[in-house]
């Protein structure tokens, strides 16, 4: 698909892609990481959220007003298609988290998706003005990159999404 071809439908369906590979390739991480608990417990929960999350993308396309309701919204689509072109996000990139040799390289691979993923969910919603549920995925895209940094940073163990630094 060539990036002037991306339609919102296609951005969430894209969105789902990403939010289900994720949850497969952080479930890969949590079995491959089983040892440490802490990553077990990242790794585990980042699987189960990305997994709603991909029906919840799902859920969004099917409901989707006709396309031609967005003729105003060509600069904010554009946005959309630049941040969907991002290197991190594509299907290569995600299958070379499974290729991670250490904890700390699999916090850092992770904490790219993450942001790429947020960047991506951000420019969805400038094109689609109010949605409260992508608005409830990007606040949990943003707990997931806090969790992940706290992690990397202060080697701190994992009590949920919830956590405090």
């Amino acid at each position: 698909m060539k990036l002037t071809d991306l339609t919102l439908r296609k951005a969430l369906e894209l969105a789902a892609t990403i939010e289900e590979t994720a949850a497969q390739r952080y479930e890969a991480l949590a079995e491959k990481f089983s040892g440490d608990e802490t990553l077990a417990t990242v790794f585990s929960q980042l699987a189960q959220d990305e997994a709603a999350h991909g029906s919840h993308f799902t859920d969004l396309a099917q409901g989707l007003p006709n396309e031609a309701a967005l003729a105003d919204k060509e600069e904010a689509l554009d946005l959309l298609r630049a941040s969907a072109a991002s290197a991190v996000l594509s299907p290569k990139s995600l299958s070379q988290m499974d290729d991670v040799r250490s904890p700390a390289d699999a916090l850092h691979k992770a904490l790219e998706v993450e942001k790429a993923t947020l960047f991506f969910y951000q420019s969805l919603k400038d094109v689609m003005d109010q949605s409260k549920e992508v608005d409830h995925l990007i606040e949990t895209e943003k707990r997931h990159i806090s969790t992940l940094m706290k992690v990397l940073v202060t080697d701190a163990r994992f009590r949920g999404l919830d956590d405090v630094w």
